[in-house]
């Protein structure tokens, strides 16, 4: 896996990558402190947990990469994929929780492009891994 950071083309991806994921990141820790509109402590447990596992998640993808190691890769999979099943198959659940009401259209449009976004992020992975060429070295 450590091979595919030999291609330029995909190191630069995967450096695009890291900086969504520390904004990511950036967004969980400014829930946890309450500063997106919401008082966290008062949020279900679930979701606090939520916060907690993805900005775990979110750092390990950014330090990874960052540091070129497969651990990075895996982190980026396992957030997005799982992600992906969040917002599809438990998608009703997530849009109560912490809620008594259905979330608001706007807020069902930004999970739609949520999963839009990871499910682009891992196709382009898998194609660059596939198709993006090795860098040359000189003989």
């Amino acid at each position: 896996m450590t091979r595919l950071y030999d291609k330029p083309l995909l190191r630069w991806y995967l450096l695009f990558i890291a900086a969504f994921y520390a904004y990511g990141a950036a967004v969980h820790v400014a829930n946890m402190a309450s500063l997106t509109g919401f008082d966290w402590l008062a949020a279900p447990r679930l979701w606090q947990a939520l916060d907690v596992v993805y900005l775990v998640l979110d750092v390990a993808v950014v330090v990874g990469l960052l540091l070129r190691h497969a651990s990075g890769l895996y982190a980026f999979i396992v957030a997005a994929t799982s992600q992906i099943i969040l917002y599809t198959v438990f998608r009703d659940d997530v849009a109560m929780l912490g809620t008594s009401h259905a979330l608001e259209p706007e807020q069902m449009a930004y999970l739609s492009t949520l999963v839009m976004f990871h499910i682009v992020t891992l196709v382009a992975l898998a194609l660059l891994a596939v198709f993006a060429p090795a860098r040359q070295l000189d003989a």
